[in-house]
């Protein structure tokens, strides 16, 4: 979280002697974006030991967005793991060989907040929150392929950049962080995303 923080204070810092001048889209816009990027979830296996572990994913996203004005806006959107997490070790409890695999996924919706600079860009700040889904599988000599879905209320954080390319595409980079999926015997942990994207505009809504 920390580096969010810093990302966010240092781009405030490179833009504050910048005139606010522009806006990727204009005011009272309806669009959809999709963006695709790599997500890797903290180590939250503290049900085993681990010997090995795949925490980085692909991951997709897709929604629809409202800009209100040149600040303010709201976003509905979802998100998926297109490869699972894998990891291998032992079961603390009985010392047991196991393998475990996760895949997370999301649903939101999110207020938006825009500051505008130059010619066709701007950075912006995305707060939401949702449901964070979780499907994970264990399996062990004892028990295998034991399937356990997830499900928890949380908050996403999104940090990033967006650059105008014409009056109805917009070119986005962004950090997305969220709250912890799954549960502590299954696979928890936070979610970081990089990820790049577009946004397209449906219409200008009168």
């Amino acid at each position: 979280m920390k580096y969010l923080v810093t990302f966010f204070a240092t781009l405030v810092l490179l833009t504050s002697g910048i005139k606010l001048i522009a806006q990727t889209l204009s005011n009272k816009t309806l669009y959809a974006h999709a963006s695709a990027g790599l997500a890797r979830s903290e180590d939250g296996l503290k049900f085993m030991v681990k010997e090995s572990a795949s925490q980085w994913t692909s991951k997709l996203n897709l929604g629809i967005g409202y800009r209100f004005n040149k600040y303010l806006g709201i976003e509905t959107h979802a998100a998926t793991m297109l490869t699972s997490l894998k990891a291998k070790g032992t079961l603390v409890l009985n010392n047991e060989k196991v393998e475990v695999t996760a895949r997370h996924s999301n649903v939101m919706i999110s207020p938006k907040f825009y500051l505008p600079f130059g010619d066709k860009s701007e950075i912006f700040l995305r707060t939401g929150v949702g449901f964070l889904l979780s499907q994970s599988t264990i399996s062990s000599p004892s028990n295998a392929n034991f399937e356990k879905s997830t499900s928890n209320f949380g908050y996403m954080v999104s940090l990033g950049y967006a650059h105008k390319l014409t009056d109805k595409v917009v070119f986005t980079l962004q950090f997305d962080f969220s709250d912890p999926y799954g549960s502590k015997d299954v696979w928890e942990g936070d979610l970081g995303l990089f990820n790049a994207g577009i946004k397209y505009k449906i219409n200008k809504v009168k």
